[in-house]
């Protein structure tokens, strides 16, 4: 059995749209069923719970949608195969796997990386971030109940004007590391964030690492210059003095000036201190 579970809010309807058509397709191989995943919410452990090894499930969405259903499940093992079709807005996650519009994450779903913010714990997909990251999140997600349309690059390019630097403690796997005037803090389990930026261009999914980028002690007039460079990650090859890049397993961070994080795209507030794991 294919289950096509698709997030009716999510890019102006695309993924009912492609759900619909896959529907169709499939249907006359396979047994097919559409599902709104609004109707599973609360209910989403039972659901796959439920299933057996030979069934898909297959998600119609873009990261949010896939952070969603995982973090609602979790930490529940899926018993069955998953599979997404990439059709959001950021995704991402496709992009570390090119071009492949339907492409399976069952392996990632049995060992995500976790996060923990008061006791709580969470699993992302993608990545963590706090300063201007996290602040263009926070506007993102505001545009989008007014229904307005910006790049994460556009968003950012507003808040360096106004964005105060903070400071940062941060050890990884057993070592400490001190930062002053910290601009950018992202822990990534891909490549991406913000739709397209390729801000850990070393990392891999599949190995037993996260990547940290840390951008710190620059001043704005050349974080400008070098911010386009992103897109293509060759951001790590200028301002080697202010651009770190770490990998570890355990990363403790403690920001000193800064409260607010993203979690693909999900906005905390009020966070002190963060553990993440490998």
């Amino acid at each position: 059995m294919i289950y096509l579970l698709y997030n009716p809010k999510s890019n102006h309807g695309k993924p009912y749209k492609i759900a619909s058509r896959l529907e169709k397709k499939w249907q006359k191989k396979e047994k097919t069923s559409k599902i709104d995943l609004i109707s599973l919410q609360g209910k989403e452990k039972e659901f796959v719970m439920d299933k057996k090894a030979e069934d898909w499930l297959v998600l119609f969405g873009g990261d949010g949608t896939i952070d969603h259903f995982l973090n609602a499940v979790y930490p529940v093992v899926f018993p069955c195969r998953v599979f997404v079709r990439s059709c959001g807005r950021g995704n991402d996650l496709a992009r570390d796997y090119k071009k492949h519009h339907l492409f399976e994450i069952t392996h990632l779903c049995h060992r995500l990386p976790k996060i923990t913010i008061d006791r709580q714990t969470r699993v992302f997909i993608n990545g963590v971030g706090m300063g201007v990251d996290s602040l263009v999140c926070a506007k993102q997600l505001s545009n989008a109940q007014m229904q307005i349309r910006q790049s994460y690059f556009s968003v950012a390019l507003g808040i360096f004007k106004t964005f105060r630097p903070y400071a940062l403690d941060i050890e990884v796997d057993g070592q400490t590391f001190h930062y002053n005037r910290v601009w950018f803090f992202v822990c990534n389990h891909g490549c991406y964030f913000g739709g397209g930026m390729k801000i850990t261009p070393k990392a891999k999914r599949e190995d037993d690492f996260l990547d940290i980028c840390i951008v710190h002690d620059i001043r704005l007039f050349h974080l400008l210059c070098i911010f386009p460079l992103v897109f293509i990650g060759k951001h790590i090859w200028f301002c080697k003095k202010s651009i770190t890049m770490l990998r570890g397993q355990k990363i403790t961070v403690t920001p000193i000036g800064c409260t607010v994080l993203q979690r693909d795209g999900e906005i905390s507030q009020n966070v002190h201190q963060i553990l993440v794991e490998r």
